[in-house]
């Protein structure tokens, strides 16, 4: 009997033990069949009321620049203004020497004096020719009267026509003198006039003048250089306002209009932002490259951008709410598109319908709620139901 009873246990001691195996590889191959998580990045979906179109770049120029030069040649004298100087509308920027064109100018004035003293000269003896011509016309209308009442011979009536007609003679010469004569005339007052007011003008361009406020870019020139009439000698910016110049592919043309507000950023200042406006968008295609330019203005408070940085443009133009995803966190297997939505550690399928594209980014028109977390790198891998490791983009 005993040795029955200790057969008995052994028997269920290797049952135990043979079921105690058999479900533990069982355990091992369930862990073994299921699937490892998959790293993705994640994204929470939103609406936006304003377009994504934007990311264009392009590099940040004065909105008002202009190159200066003197109007007529000399020798630069005194200081030249180093670049970067701030200067006002107005401001002498650098002077040529004057000395000769000062002696043209006194010259020119001297001349003038002298045409004045002779047309004055002129005035005065036109004027007394004038008076003689009126007394001979008088004396002749008076010896007419008495010739016709017999009163006087025909000899004192052709004597009276006589002096009338010299006289009418002087006073024609006179008039001439006095409009059309050489060095004494009217004519020549007026050329004397012209020279002298060009002979002032010139004088005046020896002063190179500042044509609004701005910031000097470039210095071209040097103190006691000679230069010629349109030479430049400083490019002078006025970058209160930029202008920043960027192209579009026709198909997004329509994305843009002038008036639209902006964002504008650079690089060369990161985490900063200046809000500005399309001011321009170009009607003719560029043959060249086939895309059309705009052109966007921004207020620049301290000069903080400066002419040359890369700005980046972004549209901040208002449209109905909509939903807009990364193109990349789109996957289409056959006709449907597919985008993986995570909940709970684990990734869902969720078909969707898309409207239009512009740059990276894709509108969903159905199929995608805001609040939900997008997976939006790593979905290519993904099928619905697999566990996920979330990692935020």
């Amino acid at each position: 009997m005993q040795k029955k009873n200790k057969l008995f246990y052994t028997i269920v001691f290797l049952i135990f033990s043979v079921t105690a195996v058999y479900f533990a590889l069982g355990r091992d191959k369930e862990q073994n069949d299921a699937p490892n998580p998959r790293a993705v990045e994640t994204m929470t979906v939103q609406s936006q009321t304003t377009r994504p179109g934007g990311g264009l770049t392009g590099i940040v120029i004065p909105c008002r620049e202009a190159k200066l030069g003197f109007q007529v040649s000399g020798r630069i004298q005194g200081p030249v203004l180093d670049e970067g100087t701030l200067v006002e509308e107005g401001a002498v920027l650098a002077s040529l020497d004057p000395a000769d064109y000062q002696a043209q100018a006194e010259a020119a004035g001297a001349a003038t004096e002298a045409a004045r003293a002779g047309i004055e000269q002129a005035a005065a003896l036109l004027e007394q020719a004038g008076a003689a011509y009126q007394k001979a016309q008088q004396d002749y209308d008076r010896i007419k009267s008495l010739y016709e009442a017999k009163a006087v011979s025909k000899a004192q009536l052709d004597d009276a026509g006589t002096q009338l007609s010299v006289a009418a003679a002087k006073y024609r010469e006179a008039q001439s003198g006095y409009n059309e004569g050489q060095g004494a005339s009217v004519s020549d007052y007026h050329r004397a006039q012209a020279v002298a007011s060009q002979s002032r003008l010139q004088l005046s361009h020896t002063r190179l003048i500042a044509p609004f406020k701005g910031t000097v870019l470039k210095k071209a020139g040097e103190s006691g250089e000679i230069v010629s009439a349109g030479t430049p000698v400083y490019v002078i910016g006025d970058l209160d306002q930029i202008k920043i110049e960027v192209t579009v592919a026709a198909i997004e043309l329509n994305n843009w209009q002038a008036g639209d507000p902006v964002d504008v950023t650079s690089p060369d200042q990161p985490g900063r932002n200046w809000p500005g406006e399309v001011t321009l968008v170009h009607p003719a295609v560029d043959s060249g490259t086939g895309t059309f330019l705009i052109e966007v203005q921004a207020d620049n408070p301290g000069h903080v951008l400066k002419p040359g940085m890369v700005a980046r443009v972004a549209s901040r133009r208002q449209t109905p709410a909509a939903v807009w995803v990364p193109v990349g966190a789109l996957v289409k297997r056959g006709a449907e598109v597919t985008v993986f939505v995570v909940r709970d550690e684990q990734s869902f399928a969720k078909t969707i319908v898309t409207g239009e594209t512009i740059g990276n980014q894709i509108e969903v028109i159905t199929g995608l709620d805001p609040g939900e977390e997008l997976v939006v790198r790593g979905a290519l891998y993904l099928h619905d139901g697999d566990p996920v490791l979330r990692q935020k983009s």
